[in-house]
């Protein structure tokens, strides 16, 4: 759909027109991502030249920049409201979390490429983000204090919580065949961040947190030039995605993934292909360590709430593990090819019904309480697709204390006991 804009330019219309130049730059941004956002499709969006967006923008990066900074202005304006309004403090999380994903406001774009800015614009967008994190870490500490929240890793939870957030735009495009709707999604989150899954929220529960190590060629195997191959492959394909996962891919060049393995860029080209076609290969590496994960989760030997809890350990250690790292799929998701998209939601699909099973067993076996199964799985990702984006924020954390902190946060919510 093209919206058009009047051509008249008075003092009174130049805002709503930025405003509705940012609404389709954040819509274009989440959907295709920054390489496939450009000045010239905005503009043919809005029904305006390139030459008129000149006069709100400088150039491509600057159109992130400004849509960048709008979504961080719409976080901490929503959040100031909800804390301005008075009443607990789930009460006012819940708020927040209706304020920014109500189907009345405008799409904001999630910050999943902040690295592709200048250093001054980087900079100004991880200070505006900082500053809603410490506003959420202070509602979480005051909840803890007043009683109504059990005490936590504050830190973790407040990314937590913006992670869940700046999932959905994601989500809607991620479940495309088979949809839920924004108002499911939006309880889900409320639903998972009062009271988690676990029936007993009260119970004590051990889980065995898998073993991630990274194997090395078996010495029965190091003169075997296909086992070396893979090995070597899979040493790129790890370090490829923890660069995009930490800068957005559009901010890394072959060039620093080479530097990062010891190879030139060369070997990258040899043994992979262009970068379209790295990144190709870390969305299948990455669905390859989902369904692996599912799959360990669906054989574990327990509850299935412990079964759960193993799983998501796995998956937000992984994200802080340089040598697992598995591809955060967020923006840009519409512009892979086609054969791929329909590969990522095959694979979906059969990871969300591993899931369901799981949680329908443990409802019928006393662990897991009754919940919208569907909607909690399609929010999942949030709780931990964020984590390499701001890993300076959790450095001082191990990736293991972090998956600790969220795996309580999935099994028990955060309403105190």
């Amino acid at each position: 759909m093209i919206v058009k804009i009047q051509p008249k330019d008075d003092r009174s219309t130049r805002g709503s027109r930025r405003s509705l130049v940012l609404e389709e730059a954040a819509k274009a941004l989440n959907s295709r991502g920054v390489s496939q956002t450009s000045l010239t499709e905005i503009a043919e969006r809005v029904g305006v030249s390139r030459a008129a967006l000149y006069y709100y923008f400088e150039d491509q990066q600057d159109l992130v920049f400004q849509s960048y900074r709008r979504s961080c202005e719409m976080f901490a304006r929503r959040l100031n409201e909800a804390t301005r309004a008075g009443g607990g403090t789930m009460t006012i999380i819940e708020r927040f979390i209706d304020g920014m994903l109500s189907p009345e406001d405008a799409e904001f774009a999630s910050l999943s490429e902040a690295a592709f800015l200048r250093p001054a614009q980087r900079s100004t967008i991880f200070g505006l983000y900082e500053a809603i994190l410490a506003s959420i870490v202070d509602i979480l500490r005051t909840g803890a204090r007043r009683g109504e929240l059990r005490p936590c890793a504050n830190i973790i939870v407040a990314q937590a919580i913006v992670g869940l957030i700046s999932w959905i735009p994601m989500a809607r495009r991620w479940h495309t065949s088979d949809p839920l709707s924004d108002r499911d999604l939006i309880e889900a989150i409320k639903d998972a961040l009062r009271v988690g899954i676990a029936k007993d929220r009260r119970a004590p529960l051990a889980y065995r947190s898998p073993d991630l190590s990274v194997r090395d060629v078996p010495i029965d195997r190091i003169f075997d030039n296909d086992a070396l191959a893979a090995a070597k492959q899979e040493a790129l394909l790890a370090s490829a995605s923890w660069l995009f996962n930490l800068k957005g891919i559009d901010a890394t060049s072959l060039e620093e993934i080479a530097l990062r393995v010891g190879v030139t860029k060369k070997v990258i080209y040899h043994n992979v292909g262009d970068k379209e076609t790295l990144v190709v290969a870390c969305y299948r590496r990455t669905f390859k360590f989902y369904e692996a994960n599912a799959a360990r989760m669906a054989a574990y030997d327990g509850s299935r709430l412990a079964a759960v809890c193993a799983s998501t350990h796995a998956l937000a250690e992984a994200s802080l593990r340089d040598d697992i790292a598995p591809l955060a799929p967020l923006g840009g998701f519409e512009s892979l090819p086609a054969k791929v998209k329909n590969e990522t939601q095959a694979s979906s699909k059969h990871l969300m019904d591993t899931y369901i099973k799981a949680y329908t067993t443990g409802k019928r076996e006393g662990s897991i309480r009754t919940v919208p199964a569907r909607a909690l799985l399609a929010i999942r990702p949030g709780f931990f697709q964020w984590l390499p984006k701001w890993y300076d924020m959790l450095a001082p954390l191990e990736p293991q204390a972090t998956a600790r902190e969220l795996t309580e946060l999935t099994r028990i919510g955060l309403l105190a006991l």
